[in-house]
């Protein structure tokens, strides 16, 4: 390609081009205009400079304006506040009613919030019947032959009757499908929260009696209306939350929490489990602090007593489920090419009530379901004068619930490329509870597993929804008497394995420990918390310290020197990078925190650190002088304009005469806030500064920092030219006065800062 004169070029390729040349002073003292690439820019932009290389290269980049401080920036560019007719705190409850009243502002627009609140209105006329029934039918079908052994299995957990568990996994998944808006999620029983429901209805109903006991039938009621009513709490806290619009909560739960937590609480279900699983009796139910450990010791206490046929079936189960589902389905997805394997869990509940009901287990000791009632629950009503004792209950199963909904929510649709609403899902999930809770059934939550199975088997609506409902609904009419012979080793079995992917949770800290030390903490006082108390408390325990961790993180920042990258105008952590620029007689010192008060001593302890290492490391005390004339502010004004305008009258070879004046300049880009107590630190710092004959400045304020300390009277004590819109004005400004050997320590009019007047403005007197 030929080579461009600039007559060929439009004015904008010749502005480009002008601002890639450097003025370059050769060895023979010729200048030269040479072409460079783009310098990066830092993210604050700025003015570029003479360099203070010790190379004697000599050059400058054009540049665009002059290096000015923060008044003059904002004057050149017209900055200019928002203006705001009301109070803040009058906007934002504004704000926060309008998502309110503003639906009932049209017909149209109450019609519309009414069908955000249905979305299957919006979702169903659509549908692409020839392109997605075949998937949603055969995905469906596949979730349904799930359902049934784990709703099953899971309602033992909830000490519910097994037949609750169909119904559970018959009511929630309809209702869903209407108001959800996530197309996979497959909302059912989870067993995490079928252990937390069983806590709450063990605490409301007692221990559960043997089978023959008269008040075995009162106890069975008074498990499903426990049950049903914990759900409808559940689902009105999520209608509340939906209401304040507090989807938001499921950010405080970091993944390492929900992990950690998560694989503490399989290791309750696990424990839950063996009781059935060796067939033991009159096994003692320890309570409080630590009582997973004692009831581990007394099921080991009572091994010798456990049923060996029991025994026999459980192990056989449990090698039947790891086989089929880790080595055989594996090998028949890849073989015939399908996207679910066998259903493992179906298969052996199946063969299980076959031969227990032909060898009459039963009659050896081996526990069976017994009885599974027929045909569609009768409609009731929930027990509302126990709500107030499972709130405490209810809202933590409710924040599980949302966070393992919402996050997986959100993955999937980002992976299939789909959008869920996070505030109609709490909606949703409300709804489900809360009208579910009329049937017999437990509370419910996502299940990982089912939901990976629904996106595996190629499913593309909620629809899918009624080919699984069909299924269950064939168990719970039909099929559920043949049943009644399956052991209840089995589901202990089911359940277990189903435990083993919690179990690899455990790898996760691996990976954790080198990437991050606190992420790390925060799982390992997840898992010791809940197992060393309980579900509930190890929940709120892992919260807590999940929340603390960020104001550790606030509270011991990290600090560091800046200093110019060689050959750019970009300023970097001087201890990371060694092609890097010092600039004599002046710090850059970066906070990578906001200056709240948790981190203000911290602040003023690393100033006072990062000052007196740049003392030592430059020897600034060696150049000064004992006298230091102070100058008013006036003289600096008419010195400053000197400065930036007559350039050509400073001589940088008078050996830094301006040394005797130390520069400190602190980036205040890390400062996303400052609140009461950080405005007066950083007044005391400058006042302590002016006394050590230091010059400050303040670079790169963001804006809404910049309005509060105009709010706050703050320039008063720290004029406002102090400011510089980017490290690199102030550094320009720095070396300017540094290298102007006539310009001694500034002063201007300003009031001095006392820390006794907040100290006595801020504690009571008597």
């Amino acid at each position: 390609m030929p080579a461009l004169n600039d007559d060929d070029l439009s004015e904008d390729d010749a502005a480009e081009k002008q601002c890639l040349l450097i003025d370059y002073t050769s060895p023979n003292g010729t200048n030269d205009t040479l072409p460079i690439s783009p310098m990066s820019q830092d993210a604050d932009g700025g003015p570029e400079y003479d360099s203070d290389s010790p190379m004697g290269t000599g050059f400058s980049a054009h540049v665009n304006r002059p290096p000015m401080n923060q008044e003059e920036f904002d004057v050149r560019f017209g900055y200019k506040r928002p203006e705001h007719s009301h109070d803040p705190v009058l906007r934002n409850a504004g704000k926060f009613c309008r998502r309110y009243y503003q639906p009932c502002r049209s017909p149209r627009a109450l019609w519309q919030t009414i069908m955000g609140f249905v979305p299957i209105l919006q979702w169903l006329p659509a549908y692409q019947f020839k392109e997605n029934l075949l998937h949603d039918c055969l995905g469906g079908l596949t979730v349904g032959v799930m359902h049934v052994p784990q709703g099953i299995a899971y309602a033992v957990l909830a000490k519910v009757a097994p037949v609750v568990g169909l119904y559970t996994s018959f009511f929630p998944p309809l209702l869903y499908m209407i108001f959800g808006t996530s197309r996979h999620n497959s909302i059912g029983s989870f067993a995490v929260v079928s252990l937390m429901a069983g806590m709450a209805v063990t605490r409301n109903c007692g221990a559960t009696p043997l089978d023959d006991d008269p008040t075995y039938a009162s106890y069975e009621t008074c498990t499903v209306v426990t049950a049903s009513t914990l759900a409808f709490t559940i689902g009105l806290v999520n209608i509340v939350m939906g209401i304040l619009r507090l989807e938001i909560v499921a950010t405080y739960f970091s993944d390492q929490l929900i992990s950690g937590f998560t694989t503490a609480a399989s290791c309750h279900v696990f424990v839950t489990q063996l009781k059935e699983l060796f067939g033991l009796r009159g096994l003692y139910q320890p309570t409080g602090p630590g009582y997973l450990f004692r009831r581990v010791y007394h099921i080991i206490l009572k091994l010798p007593s456990a049923n060996w046929i029991t025994c026999v079936i459980s192990f056989g189960t449990i090698a039947s489920l790891v086989i089929g589902k880790d080595y055989l389905n594996p090998v028949i997805k890849r073989r015939f090419k399908v996207p679910t394997g066998i259903p493992m869990e179906l298969v052996v509940v199946i063969f299980a009530t076959m031969i227990s009901y032909l060898l009459n287990l039963e009659d050896k000791g081996v526990k069976v379901v017994n009885k599974i009632p027929t045909g569609l629950p009768d409609v009731h009503v929930p027990h509302f004068s126990i709500v107030p004792s499972l709130l405490v209950d209810a809202l933590s199963i409710s924040v599980v619930t949302i966070a393992v909904h919402i996050s997986l929510a959100k993955m999937f649709a980002k992976k299939l490329h789909y959008k869920v609403d996070p505030g109609q899902e709490l909606y949703a999930l409300g709804f489900v509870s809360t009208l579910a809770s009329f049937f017999p059934i437990y509370p419910v939550s996502c299940s990982l597993g089912r939901t990976l199975v629904n996106v595996d088997a190629g499913t593309k609506t909620q629809l899918s929804t009624v080919a699984s409902s069909v299924f269950v609904a064939a168990i719970i009419l039909v099929l559920g008497r043949l049943l009644t012979a399956l052991p209840m080793c089995v589901l202990s079995a089911i359940v277990i394995v189903a435990l083993k992917g919690m179990a690899r949770k455990f790898s996760d800290l691996r990976i954790l420990w080198p990437l991050s030390k606190i992420d790390f903490s925060i799982w390992i006082v997840s898992f010791v918390a809940t197992v060393a108390w309980d579900v509930t408390e190890g929940l709120v325990i892992s919260i807590i310290y999940a929340l603390m961790t960020t104001v550790f993180r606030t509270q011991f920042p990290r600090w560091h020197f800046l200093a110019t990258l060689s050959g750019t105008n970009d300023f970097r952590d001087s201890e990371r990078y060694l092609e890097v620029i010092d600039h004599k007689g002046i710090c850059v010192f970066r906070f990578d925190s906001p200056l709240l008060f948790t981190n203000v001593e911290r602040f003023k302890q690393n100033i006072q650190a990062a000052f007196e290492q740049w003392q030592y490391k430059w020897g600034a005390n060696s150049h000064l002088p004992e006298i230091i004339p102070v100058i008013d502010a006036e003289t600096i004004v008419k010195l400053d304009a000197k400065i930036m305008n007559d350039m050509t009258e400073l001589n940088v070879e008078r050996g830094f005469g301006g040394l005797v004046y130390k520069h400190f300049v602190i980036d205040c880009s890390g400062f996303t806030f400052v609140d009461y107590m950080g405005v007066n630190a950083l007044k005391e710092i400058f006042t302590e500064m002016r006394e050590n004959r230091v010059l400050v400045y303040f670079a790169a304020a963001k804006a809404p920092v910049r309005d509060l300390f105009e709010a706050s009277g703050f320039y008063k004590y720290v004029p406002k030219h102090n400011f510089y819109p980017t490290i690199r004005d102030a550094v320009a400004i720095a070396r300017k006065r540094r290298n102007a050997s006539t310009l001694h320590l500034l002063d201007e009019f300003r009031l001095n800062h006392e820390v006794l007047e907040d100290v006595a403005s801020a504690q009571p007197m008597y």
